[in-house]
């Protein structure tokens, strides 16, 4: 059977039912569908689906089983919410469940050679459904695409004015759904150097590209706030010293928090034996490995300000008020690690607050 095209694809905005719950096996699915189509029989507006929220749980997939509706059903299990437009890679599946994972695969090995990044939401739009014979299933996998370019556009304005952001942003028009990795690397380049001579104030650049940043995990964000809203500070370093896989071990003094980030692949960082190897062991992002087999880099460090945003959505998500961050050490500056600075409202500190760091979170 010939492969199916990836498409780039608008989604256009939609309203849908939903359930939302926590499974470990797809066999789960199709019974969450009839149940979740039984209570909106009579407002169902199309095909059944699952949207998969990325990095929201540690074991299993955190789901929507949702129908699109032509009026809102609310219920203790089912919500509505209007999914909001968006960019995504599709591709149709034909075949069982068990084997949407290769096609899966294939959307992010395309995604990873040209000028995207993929979100933390993908679909899957169950068009034909035979149970008796699942070989003849058709589902359209959607992977959601990250909007970098927009919202550095968007950043850019709020903090420097439209001019800056007409400046900044351009040759954008040349980036386009055809374009390769090394094209889209060359712009970001060439966008962190005007960004450079927009401004010399690191904490502008920081809340221009920090805002182009992946959103964390907005369950992940809730449950540390009711931690939050419920205890102290300190009991949320806690949690995240208790969960490794997720966290690194922010150390307290005052009111600043000292970050150092984890090496993304630990095995391969270990193991390296040149410093370039262990710089993209090190490394998250596929954007600045290019730029990693020589230190100085050719890449401006201000684009490591993107890295911070993670930190920084996290940060004010658990809080509720601003905060500010600084990078410490990155790669591109030529040090061997990725260390920054969160500095929290003072007053969410308080008088009492411990000294010393790690040793309070152990």
């Amino acid at each position: 059977m010939i492969d199916a095209p990836i498409i780039y694809k608008k989604l256009e905005s939609f309203q849908i039912a939903s359930i939302t719950t926590r499974i470990d096996t797809r066999e789960q699915i199709p019974p969450l569908l009839a149940r979740l189509r039984a209570a909106c029989e009579e407002v169902v507006d199309g095909d059944g689906m699952v949207i998969f929220h990325g990095g929201a749980v540690k074991e299993g997939f955190l789901i929507e089983a949702a129908f699109p509706v032509k009026r809102p059903v609310e219920t203790d299990e089912i919500h509505t919410r209007t999914l909001e437009a968006t960019p995504a890679l599709t591709m149709f599946h034909h075949g069982a469940p068990q084997t949407i994972r290769e096609t899966v695969l294939k959307i992010y090995e395309h995604l990873n050679s040209h000028a995207w990044t993929s979100s933390l939401f993908r679909r899957e739009i169950y068009r034909r459904i035979y149970p008796d014979t699942p070989g003849d299933n058709l589902t359209e996998v959607q992977v959601v695409l990250h909007e970098w370019d927009r919202l550095l556009a968007e950043g850019a304005e709020k903090v420097l004015g439209a001019e800056a952001r007409q400046q900044l942003m351009q040759g954008i028009e040349s980036i386009t759904p055809t374009s390769s990795f090394d094209d889209y690397t060359a712009w970001i380049q060439g966008a962190m150097e005007r960004l450079d001579s927009l401004t010399d104030d690191d904490e502008k650049k920081c809340l221009v590209v920090s805002s182009c940043a992946h959103v964390f995990p907005q369950e992940r964000i809730d449950y540390l706030r009711s931690i939050y809203e419920g205890a102290a500070l300190d009991d949320v370093l806690r949690e995240m010293y208790r969960d490794e896989f997720w966290y690194e071990k922010p150390v307290r003094r005052g009111n600043v928090l000292y970050m150092r980030k984890n090496p993304y692949n630990p095995e391969g960082y270990h193991n390296a034996t040149t410093p370039a190897e262990r710089r993209k062991a090190y490394c998250h992002c596929s954007f600045v490995h290019p730029y990693l087999d020589e230190i100085p880099a050719g890449l401006s460090p201000t684009f490591c300000f993107c890295g911070a945003g993670w930190y920084r959505r996290l940060w004010e998500g658990i809080l509720g008020q601003p905060v500010k961050i600084e990078h410490v050490e990155t790669l591109l500056k030529g040090h061997d690690q990725c260390t920054l600075t969160i500095a929290l409202p003072l007053e969410l500190t308080g008088e009492c607050a411990p000294e010393g760091g790690k040793d309070r979170h152990d």
